[in-house]
């Protein structure tokens, strides 16, 4: 025993902590950011690029870290070293760190100083600090040998939620302290030197309404900013504070958060605030709002920082996440709405419908069967032509394609389409396709080598144009090639449509909300031997540049593969083929990643959109290699980003129902829609993105609920896996293979987070997040590891399956595969194959005689889960899931009847809904089982078996099933 008493046991250490940043600053080109008691800093120029420097471990303690205040240089250089106060909490320690050549050292630092109170404010005086304490008094501080100098209260002994310390030396130095009273108190700590005795307020200052969080004094102007519990953000007219008896007026009382407001910070030109809403906002000292930086998520922004040079505003969140944002001013240059102007009397009839040709030229139709373009270099609308035929109903589409790739089409009720050159609108071809009305057009482009136009007429029949140019560039041609048959459905149209690389293929979105695979030539058709022939449909071609008006008879086909409402019933509205994978969007609020393996569609994952996006309608890929996506958001028209969650852009367009048109290119995006019988266009600089930087990933905005670790991906030096370790402090051994370990995470944030963590960068990086949980998150569990082509397979990279479970007794169930992208910041990529999911109550509105039976309570949450892998062949693992209604739920596959516990005395009276019900022997309760779930690769088939009152931890469960046996 005294054996054991003696002996030290190891401590272990933190290699990475992924906590809210709570602290920031600027120190010339870097960046300091506290994370809990740990300092990251960022070099902000570094060949063009934004990197971590370093991660400065447990600087502060058990203390979290809120703020750094660097000594100034009376040459003003921070470029090679400076001297930086770090205090959080009652910690205080001084650090001497230098940045030469790139390289960051650690030239001294301070022991830790406890104070005897909160530390709201430090600020250098002369080589001492003088601080800010919780219960408004003073404290002048020397931080090298670690000694009070003075320490000064005031009478007013009231608990301070904030305080602001105005001056460079102690005679003038000036306190603002914010009171729990909702008050400012300014006083001056030297006045007690005469007396020695507590000093009274100078002024107390009175305007919130609610407890004051942060304030910022700015010298030049003489203003002051405060941010307050009661969302609202006020400046105020002081002058010079360090001079007493001043008058203090209040010129600006600004609202624009929709939660309290944590941080304020005021520049020459600028007031930043930040929220609890995670929303920074960029205030003109008059209280105008000038730009909104949304993107954090979670419970707010706890800590900004400014570069005034650069014009940039650095936030830190609660998701652990820090971003970089540049200042533009009102708004960001070349963008907003702007009104066309159509309306004229040399312009009768009133606009039906409006597209854009590139971003640059705008293409509109009226009532009277006019075709008119305006260019925005010209700024002028022209008329290009005029058809009876398209007086009472018409559509218009644009042809996609690089900036002056001009054609359009036009289709009318009585099956007539109209193919116009922009540049050369007298030779428009004209076609009789159908004896009915044209219920949509859309276009398909492949490179620069093949252009369809598609179709839609009576009886789900799509007639198929191939579209060509002639030698002269001065005529077009079109040919039918062949005619697809949609699906029986009451709304039987296409919606839109795209090529699969590298062209064999067309996948169609169906006003039904089916995807559809067609093949993309008839001689494809016929070697296939799928799809088959439907029918046949006559097709007759008009008179034009590129037809001789005879009638051919076409054979229908029908869809290679389909996925039948698949977006629900309101459609699907884009299709776009990117990077091996098909992505889908509808009006159902979701996008979807399909595969087509062996001629068919396979639904890779389900992702949803920004709160309230319920009209999705489109997606667009940017040079990062990230998606933005398009959509409706109640009567705005919303670009987000689902990497960043961000609103990039955001457009009062009056919503989606009248005509509209979205052109993306690397010049600018923009945005057209008719309001007011007149043309609205947004357009935008620089297309769908904005000039912001991620320096760190978030991770997620609530309560981290559940964590695995899956496995270690081993990279080879010919990857390059980042590092900000010098040379010469890596440890023997280092230099060889690049460990990362892959991690995944689930929130309250209804959200599954896999995480790449390297050993060599102490850093996290976020590799995906699954999105298909409508509610909090509460458990994982992984089974299956391995490698992406098996045991015996050389190359890096690891595959795994996973169970995700939580409230609403949801559960889904998914694999992921990681491998090498030299491409990432990371070095790897990570993809997601969802497999099926399941949630107690998903049958009950479909169950017959539903007041007969006891529904199964929809609250009820998944609060642990536990895998148990059977060795019998064609068996899947075992899923216990411990609820909060007291029962353990088990699912699992492959037993031909009922599995049931070897003992009945704790089983319990509810059960899975299902169509049949058998009563178990030994019991009072009968239990159904019936699996309705679909099928899992290997034959696995998830169903609910049966449950027992176990406890709730199943952690230890692991060698499940302990007293439960299968059926002989």
């Amino acid at each position: 025993m005294d054996a054991h008493e003696d002996y030290v046991w190891p401590r272990a250490t933190s290699e990475l902590i992924l906590l809210p940043v709570t602290g920031l600053e600027c120190v010339g080109e870097r960046l300091l950011a506290g994370e809990g008691p740990d300092v990251l800093v960022y070099t902000l120029d570094f060949g063009g690029h934004l990197r971590m420097m370093k991660r400065v471990q447990n600087l502060l303690g058990h203390y979290l870290i809120h703020g750094f205040r660097v000594r100034p240089e009376p040459n003003g250089d921070l470029d090679s070293e400076a001297m930086v106060a770090v205090f959080g909490s009652k910690g205080l320690r001084i650090v001497k760190i230098g940045w030469g050549q790139g390289r960051f050292r650690e030239l001294w630092r301070s022991g830790l100083w406890n104070m005897s109170d909160w530390i709201w404010d430090a600020r250098w005086l002369e080589g001492n600090m003088a601080l800010a304490l919780g219960h408004n008094s003073v404290v002048l501080y020397d931080p090298v040998v670690g000694c009070m100098l003075q320490d000064v209260p005031c009478t007013d002994r009231c608990t301070l939620s904030s305080a602001c310390l105005i001056g460079d030396t102690w005679k003038e130095l000036t306190i603002v302290a914010g009171a729990v009273s909702n008050q400012l108190l300014v006083w001056y700590p030297a006045a007690a030197l005469i007396d020695n005795k507590p000093v009274a307020p100078d002024r107390r200052v009175s305007g919130h309404v609610g407890v004051i969080f942060s304030m910022s004094y700015l010298e030049s102007k003489g203003l002051l900013a405060t941010a307050s519990e009661d969302r609202s953000v006020r400046i105020w007219k002081v002058g010079d504070l360090r001079v007493p008896g001043g008058r203090v007026q209040n010129i600006g009382h600004c609202f624009g958060h929709s939660a309290r407001v944590w941080q304020v910070k005021l520049l020459e030109n600028y007031l930043i605030s930040a929220g609890e809403d995670c929303v920074c906002l960029v205030w003109s000292h008059e209280g105008e709002i000038l730009q909104a930086f949304r993107g954090h998520q979670g419970r707010g922004i706890r800590a900004i920082a400014a570069h005034e040079r650069q014009a940039w505003v650095i936030t830190g969140g609660d998701d652990s996440g820090i971003r970089l944002w540049h200042l533009m001013g009102r708004g960001y240059p070349g963008s907003g709405v702007s009104t066309l102007c159509f309306k004229s009397h040399s312009r009768p009839g009133a606009l039906k419908a409006v597209t854009l040709a590139g971003s640059w030229r705008v293409l509109a139709v009226t009532d009277t069967g006019a075709l008119y373009l305006y260019d925005l270099e010209v700024k002028c609308w022209e008329q290009l032509l005029e058809d009876k035929c398209f007086q009472s109903y018409c559509l218009l589409e644009a042809a996609p394609g690089p900036e002056g790739f001009g054609l359009c089409a036009m289709a009318n009720g009585e099956g007539h389409v109209k193919v116009v050159p922009i540049n050369t609108p007298t030779a428009a071809v004209d076609l009789t396709l159908f004896h009915g009305k044209v219920h949509s057009l859309s276009w398909a482009l492949r490179g620069y080598e093949e252009l369809l136009l598609l179709a839609s007429g009576p009886g789900g029949v799509v007639a198929c144009l191939e579209i060509s140019a002639a030698p002269s560039g001065k005529a077009i041609f079109v040919k039918e090639r062949c005619r697809y048959l949609l699906p029986p459905s009451k709304q039987r149209w296409h919606t839109c449509s795209a090529f699969l690389p590298p062209g064999d293929f067309l996948v169609c979105g169906d006003r039904r909300g089916s995807v559809l695979l067609f093949p993309s030539r008839p001689d494809l058709l016929k070697d296939l031997g799928v799809g088959g022939k439907v029918g046949a449909g006559t097709g007759a071609l008009g008179t034009g540049s590129g037809s001789g008006g005879s009638e051919n008879t076409l054979a229908e086909w029908g869809p290679v593969s389909t996925l039948p409402s698949l977006h629900g019933k309101q459609g699907v509205t884009s299709v776009t083929c990117h990077g091996g994978y098909v992505y889908t969007t509808g009006r159902d609020g979701a996008y979807y990643q399909l595969l087509v393996r062996g001629g068919q569609l396979q639904p890779v994952l389900r992702q949803k959109s920004c709160r309230g996006m319920n009209w999705v309608a489109g997606l667009r890929m940017v040079a990062d290699g990230s998606m933005v996506i398009l959509g409706f958001h109640a009567n705005e028209f919303v670009v987000w980003s689902p990497r960043s969650h961000e609103k990039l852009h955001i457009i009062n367009c009056g919503g989606g129902h009248r005509s509209w048109a979205f052109s993306d290119t690397e010049a600018a995006m923009a945005f057209a829609y008719l309001k007011d019988g007149d043309v609205m266009l947004y357009r935008a600089l620089g297309g769908c993105t904005r000039p912001h930087v991620i320096l760190r990933e978030s991770l997620h905005g609530r309560e981290i609920t559940c964590v695995k670790r899956v496995g270690t991906v081993t990279l080879g030096p010919e990857f390059g896996v980042p590092s900000f370790m010098q040379p010469d402090h890596l440890e023997p051994g280092s230099e060889g293979p690049g460990l990362i370990d892959i991690v995944i995470t689930c929130s309250e944030d209804t959200t599954v987070c896999i995480l790449a963590l390297p050993t060599a960068t102490g850093s996290a990086h976020a590799l995906t997040a699954v999105c298909n949980h409508i509610s909090s998150v509460r458990a994982v569990a992984v089974w299956g590891t391995g490698t992406p082509g098996g045991p015996q397979d050389p190359r890096p990279g690891l595959t795994a399956h996973v169970v995700s479970a939580g409230g609403r007794a949801e559960m889904h169930c998914f694999t992921i595969m990681v491998s090498p992208d030299p491409s990432t910041p990371s070095r790897l990529a990570c993809h997601v194959m969802h497999l099926s999911s399941h949630r107690l109550d998903e049958y009950w509105d479909r169950q017959r005689n539903r007041h007969r039976m006891i529904k199964m309570d929809p609250e009820t949450r998944y609060m642990s889960l536990a895998v148990c892998e059977l060795d019998r062949p064609g068996l899947g693992p075992l899923v216990a899931a411990a609820c909060s209604d007291g029962a353990v739920r088990t699912l699992g596959s492959g037993y031909s009847s009922w599995l049931k516990p070897s003992t009945t005395s704790a089983v319990c009276s509810r059960s899975t809904p299902s169509h049949t019900r058998q009563p178990i022997s030994g019991g009072d309760c009968s239990c159904a089982v019936q699996p309705r779930m679909a099928a899992w690769p290997s034959g696995i088939s998830p169903l609910c078996w049966t449950m027992a009152l176990l406890p709730w931890s199943l952690q230890q469960t692991l060698g499940f099933p302990t007293g439960w046996a299968a059926p002989a």
